[in-house]
């Protein structure tokens, strides 16, 4: 069974790391950690203190013990897509795990036990069982997974994902369960390469309601997503958990892994884990990056590289050391909440043992709001066995089902409910779910308008959707406006940082569009404090919102570079900023075209949506009021970054609102792109796709009428 962890996670970040010079940002717990130590600088000393003592314990404990069973809950954060893993792969995933943790994996054969490589007599197992949890916090029955459709939290994930509060999962508490979060990507904090999970260490509280495993679930077990892979990712994150450290940490105040100190109170805490210089990704036999040997070392002498270690980068890891283990046991002796985890009375707690039976009728569908004429797929999660569905659909085809995961298509615009029926042959369970598919209205035709002037309300209307898991939400805000007496508003001062607020339009025809099409809109905000970091996301969809491409960000400074404390409303046409995304390619004219408008807080000021326009070629003068081009005054034009490769930034400003062409010549003066906007008054800010255009140099023409700017820019 070959091993292969990527990246690594939950480096010990007082001890002087060197990853830091080969690898980037790889470590996705060095940034967790150094915020530790950030908020608190005697946690340091703690983690140092706590891991000298639980390694010198090797020569303390020992002795046979009764199987440790740790209850596990996973929490799958997805967005209906790929990242919603199957309860196969889940379990896969754990198998994998007791087989590691126990040293029942095959390839233990692969073990060296060589003149420079005498490693398989000091490899060590653990008895010990990772079950998932049959009986959650508040008593009642559950299969030990959670499924969180949260797509503003699963891509790029971190810590926000395990806050229930801010649309994700909150922890399980860690003294009875150990919590596992699965998302599709993670963030790795600005560095290089990818980031395929962290875990916090248990000491000195364990991150409180972080301790846990976040990772990718394309790393997960060996089947599904991770088809091909072989679980180590998971068992050497469940290490990091557990209390160890990366076999090529430095000794405290080093730089450099090599050394001669004590091996139970430097490096990794373990003797017989030789010293390793720096992460090594190989799987040489013959590797051997240090020629010191410290004090204390189980062999005496300079051995190769322990490349087999599961607490290694390298892609052959098969063993545990003796060390290591007795770590681990040592830590579920003396740490807290890990000896409460696996005490016999929480065993019971967790019902780990219980039989499998029907207790609970669950399901899901892929997507919940979807065009007339398209089709949910439901799946089936009851648990804990089921041998028997029946399903019912309120407006769907068919209205019913005995199938396990059905396909139902859905014709009608509204709003419709579904039931389960399963049952084991003995049990039975229902579970309904009311207002559950939302069959969006016919699309809307171009040009399209929406100034917010209709509605009472955003809540419940068909034409737009309004997603807000924990914070306050969009709503109409009646009072002020770009245009009109009102807008759309997202109540965010007071809200906490890390609140997602989300406005998706129902869908929209494009079809009939030929060369090009304009999105605009205008929005109005203050920060609250100066140090306010707040991001405004456009998403576009071609499918109804299946999927969703990015084709927007602003944030911080960018969004806005004033700041009131007070709670801020617009008060003039001048505190509203015009954006207009020319970037709207070919591949999205279909009649089941929708936009998302995505607020990320950090504790900022209220934000303003108004005027949202899609509309081709020039624009209606019913659509656009206020054109005076006699009054026409262009300030600067900017653009950026520059040089760019595949966007352009364009930001001028104007004293009202004027139809204005924006041209891009080429050193020859030949025009090779135009296009035609209602510049609104104040700032403007276009999006032009420039991923077409050949390396050189170009020109930009702001223009209106005979009046113009031009600026120089450069493809890259």
């Amino acid at each position: 069974m070959k091993k292969t962890i990527l990246s690594a996670f939950g480096v010990v970040a007082f001890a002087a790391c060197a990853i830091s010079q080969t690898t980037g940002n790889w470590c996705g717990s060095d940034h967790i950690i150094q915020k530790q130590i950030e908020a608190d600088p005697n946690f340091q000393s703690v983690l140092h203190t706590s891991m000298m003592n639980a390694a010198q314990s090797r020569t303390e404990e020992g002795g046979a013990r009764a199987t440790l069973v740790v209850p596990v809950v996973f929490h799958i954060i997805h967005d209906n897509g790929t990242g919603n893993v199957s309860d196969a792969q889940i379990q896969d995933a754990l198998d994998e795990l007791n087989i590691d943790y126990n040293r029942w994996n095959p390839d233990t054969t692969s073990t060296r036990n060589t003149a420079q490589a005498p490693f398989s007599p000091q490899a060590g197992g653990m008895d010990i069982e990772f079950k998932l949890a049959k009986i959650d916090p508040s008593g009642q029955c559950t299969n030990g997974i959670l499924r969180i459709n949260a797509p503003s939290l699963t891509y790029d994930a971190g810590e926000d994902c395990k806050q229930t509060n801010l649309g994700g999962s909150d922890q399980w508490a860690k003294n009875k369960y150990f919590n596992i979060w699965i998302v599709n990507s993670i963030n790795n904090n600005g560095g290089a390469g990818i980031t395929l999970g962290y875990a916090y260490l248990p000491y000195g509280g364990g991150g409180g309601d972080g301790y846990g495993i976040l990772m990718r679930h394309d790393w997960l077990g060996t089947i599904g997503t991770a088809a091909g892979g072989d679980g180590a990712t998971l068992t050497h994150e469940m290490g990091h958990s557990l209390g160890l450290s990366h076999i090529f940490n430095a000794p405290w105040g080093s730089s450099d892994g090599c050394h001669t100190n004590d091996c139970s109170s430097n490096g990794d805490y373990c003797c017989d884990t030789p010293p390793q210089e720096v992460p090594n990704f190989s799987c040489n036999s013959t590797w051997n990056s240090c020629s010191s040997v410290p004090s204390g070392d189980t062999y005496g002498f300079d051995t190769y590289d322990q490349i087999e270690n599961y607490m290694s980068y390298n892609s052959c890891q098969n063993m545990f050391s003796g060390d290591q283990v007795n770590i681990m046991e040592f830590n579920f002796t003396n740490i807290s909440f890990l000896a409460s985890i696996v005490s016999g009375g929480n065993t019971v707690a967790t019902g780990v043992n219980l039989p499998d039976v029907l207790c609970k009728a669950q399901f899901s569908g892929n997507q919940l709001s979807i065009c007339a004429g398209e089709t949910v797929t439901f799946s089936d999660e009851s648990y804990n066995t089921v041998n028997g569905w029946t399903w019912t659909f309120t407006g769907g085809t068919p209205s019913t089902s005995t199938d396990q995961n059905p396909t139902i298509q859905y014709n009608a615009q509204g709003v419709y409910e579904v039931t389960l029926t399963a049952t084991d042959g003995s049990n039975n369970d229902t579970e309904t779910k009311t207002a559950y598919i939302r069959v969006l209205p016919e699309p809307s035709i171009l040009p399209f308008i929406e100034s917010f002037e209709s509605y009472s309300t955003l809540n419940g209307i068909d034409e737009w959707e309004v997603y807000n898991p924990g914070g306050n939400g969009y709503d109409i805000y009646t009072g002020t406006g770009y245009t009109g007496n009102q807008c759309a508003k997202l109540t965010n001062f007071g809200q906490s940082a890390g609140n997602s607020d989300e406005l998706i339009s129902s869908p929209i025809d494009l079809t009939g569009i030929t060369s090009e099409v304009t999105l605009s809109f205008r929005y109005a905000y203050h920060k609250r404090y100066e140090s306010n970091d707040e991001w405004l996301k456009v998403f576009i969809s071609d499918d109804c919102g299946g999927a969703w491409a990015q084709r927007k960000t602003i944030h911080g400074t960018q969004l806005s570079a004033l700041f009131q404390n007070s709670s801020w409303t617009p008060s003039a046409q001048w505190d509203w900023t015009t954006i207009h995304m020319i970037n709207v390619t070919s591949a999205f004219w279909t009649d089941k075209f929708r936009v998302k408008f995505e607020f990320e807080s950090d504790g900022g000021n209220n934000f303003f949506l108004d005027d949202i326009n899609i509309y081709t070629g020039p624009p209606s003068e019913t659509i656009v009021v206020g054109l005076n081009e006699a009054d026409f005054q262009l300030e600067a034009v900017s653009v950026y970054p520059n040089p760019t490769d595949n966007e352009l930034n364009v930001r001028f400003t104007v004293p009202n609102a004027v139809k204005t062409d924006i041209l891009v010549q080429d050193v020859t003066g030949k025009i090779i792109q135009t296009s035609s906007i209602v510049a609104g008054a104040g700032s403007n800010w276009i999006m032009m796709n420039t991923s077409e255009m050949a390396s050189g140099m170009y020109f930009l023409k702001v223009q209106v009428g005979d009046a113009h700017k031009t600026v120089q820019f450069v493809v890259k």
